[in-house]
C-alpha cells in the first residue's frame, strides 16, 4: 500500500491511500467510517490528490461508480 495521504484542507477526507498492485483506493471520512473502493485506476486516484475539493471529486469520481466495502 501507498503512502497514506492526510488531507486536512477537507472539511470531509481525513485521508487517502492507494495500493496499485489491488487497484484499492483507501479513503477515510472525518465524520466516520473508512472504505476502500475497489478496481479504481491511478489516474482516478492521481486526480483525487489533485482536485481542490476532495469530497466533491470522491462523489463525482468515486462514489457510486466503484464496488466499495467500509473497513
Amino acid at each position: 500500500m501507498s503512502e497514506w495521504i492526510l488531507t486536512p484542507q477537507s472539511s470531509n477526507v481525513a485521508g487517502c491511500s492507494y495500493d496499485e498492485s489491488t487497484c484499492v483506493l483507501t479513503v477515510e471520512f472525518k465524520h466516520g467510517g473508512r472504505y476502500d473502493y475497489y478496481d479504481v485506476l491511478r489516474h482516478t486516484f492521481e486526480g483525487m490528490k489533485s482536485a481542490d475539493s476532495k469530497g466533491t471529486y470522491l462523489h463525482t469520481e468515486v462514489i457510486d461508480k466503484y464496488r466499495y466495502a467500509r473497513q
